[in-house]
Parts: structure tokens; sequence; C-alpha cells
């Protein structure tokens, strides 16, 4: 019954106005609706590229402290690891670090019984920044890989001396300088993030 009687008013609302005046009418109400969805993206936009930046720069950081943390644990920089698999360069750091016992404390390695951490590009996705943890045979240590960032566009090591002069032998730095960037694309809008680090080697 009430829909009628707004039924019944409408029409008679429209009995009064005249073609040009409808006509008048819907097209302010466009205008207004345009106006209002303009806002509402333009809005939407802006706290989307707020929010992506944001990502990106915790991303960036978040990984950074990972490595950074990594080296700091390691008993040093191996010129290569597992039968030459990975070797130690601008792109790739070798860490290598003292095995674990069934408890979890470390334990001595010897001349060689070393826990290796490799940190670079995955080599089939290159935007990706991974961790590879090979334990020796005598270490509690599990065997992964860990991916600590899916937005990488560029990382580099320089290896350098007590004094942060760059070293011609990585085995012999006491601080490693990481550099990284994270780049993605929104809305066709590139965000990047590059930011460095130092770490000093534990007992260098």
């Amino acid at each position: 019954m009430s829909f009628i009687k707004h039924k019944k008013r409408l029409a008679d609302l429209l009995k009064g106005m005249s073609i040009v005046e409808i006509t008048a009418a819907i097209g302010i109400i466009g205008i207004i609706s345009i106006m209002v969805v303009s806002i509402y993206f333009a809005h939407f936009r802006l706290f989307s590229n707020q929010s992506k930046t944001i990502d990106i720069a915790n991303e960036n950081r978040i990984s950074l402290d990972a490595i950074t943390n990594q080296i700091r644990e390691s008993s040093g920089v191996a010129s290569s690891c597992c039968s030459g698999s990975y070797t130690t360069s601008s792109t790739v750091l070798v860490l290598q670090l003292w095995p674990l016992d069934a408890s979890g404390n470390p334990i001595d390695p010897g001349a060689s019984n070393y826990d290796y951490i490799i940190v670079q590009r995955d080599i089939l996705e290159n935007t990706k920044l991974v961790r590879i943890t090979i334990p020796s045979a005598t270490s509690s240590r599990q065997a992964k890989t860990d991916i600590l960032s899916t937005d990488v566009s560029n990382l580099q090591f320089a290896y350098l001396d007590s004094n942060e002069q760059p070293v011609a032998d990585q085995t012999l730095a006491s601080e490693v300088k990481v550099t990284l960037t994270n780049t993605s694309v929104q809305f066709g809008k590139t965000y990047a993030q590059t930011q460095e680090t130092k770490a000093v080697i534990r007992n260098k």
C-alpha cells in the first residue's frame, strides 16, 4: 500500500514538470554521481599508493634485518661451499656457521665441518630473495630454503675489513655491506625502495 502511495506521489510530481526540467534534473543527478564516483576512486588510489609504499618499505627492511642477523651469527664468509655449487660474489653471499648438536648448541666444526647459509636471488625467479640452509652431516640444523622477499630488483654485497675498506679475499672480511632494492608495479605506477646496511661478522 505504501509503495502505491509513493508511486502516486511521484506521478503527481512528474505531472507538474516539463520534459526539459526532468532532463535537467537527470543531468544534475548524473553529474553529482560522476563527481562522487571520481572522488571515491581518487581516494581509493591515494590509499592504495600509500599502502603499497609502506608494504615495499616494510618488505625491504624485514629482508635486510634477516640478512644482517644471519651475518652476525656466522663465523665468517666462505669462498664457496657444497662442492662449488655456490660461490661468494657481489650477488651471492656464502656464510659458514658452527654446526649444532642435538640440543641446538654450537659445536666445534673442526677444520671443515661447517654449516652453510647462502643468500642470493633465486636462479629461476630472480625477483625472489632466498636463504638456503645447508647443514653438515653431524649438525642438527635443518636443511631448508626460505623466501625472504618476492619483489627484489637488485641485491649487492660488498666485503670490508675492520676499517671498512674493500678486501680482495672475501674470506678475510670482517664486515659485509648489503644493498637491497625492492620494486613493485601497481596501477601502472612503479614503487621502489633501496636501503643498505652493514653487519659485522661475529668474532672478526
